[in-house]
């Protein structure tokens, strides 16, 4: 779905740049320093320019290179191994790959209204967890 933008004036562009370099920066320290989280800023950022699935789709295509840069860094500074990422990540992305081709084959398919019910619960979820460990 095509989101047609509003006309802007120049300054209100100027800040709309400054927004989206600062939740870019944003997601990247949260990015590298969680290993989660970068899209979730940026998301906010994005529903303002974009429609529910445009703005997930787009905090997506952000979040991959932050992602590998991440990875990269924590390789080359020792706090990840090769070995680490064999044993523990690969179990992970045999179920993730298949899981994120059938996402994205969803996500034109399911209404934003619920798109944003399922967010808001797994954001619900996770701080419950994060903030109360079992």
């Amino acid at each position: 779905m095509n989101h047609s933008p509003r006309p802007r004036t120049a300054s209100q562009h100027m800040i709309d740049r400054h927004l989206t370099a600062a939740a870019g920066f944003g997601a990247g320290i949260v990015n590298g320093l969680l290993g989660t989280g970068g899209g979730i800023l940026l998301l906010f950022v994005l529903r303002r320019y974009a429609d529910t699935r445009d703005a997930f789709a787009s905090a997506l295509l952000c979040i991959l290179p932050l992602s590998a840069l991440s990875v990269i860094l924590h390789l080359h500074d020792g706090s990840l191994s090769l070995d680490l990422l064999r044993s523990d990540a690969l179990p992970y992305l045999l179920g993730a790959v298949p899981g994120g081709l059938l996402g994205a084959y969803l996500l034109d398919r399911i209404k934003p209204s619920l798109l944003q019910l399922i967010f808001a619960a797994l954001l619900l979820f996770s701080g419950w967890r994060m903030a109360f460990p079992s």
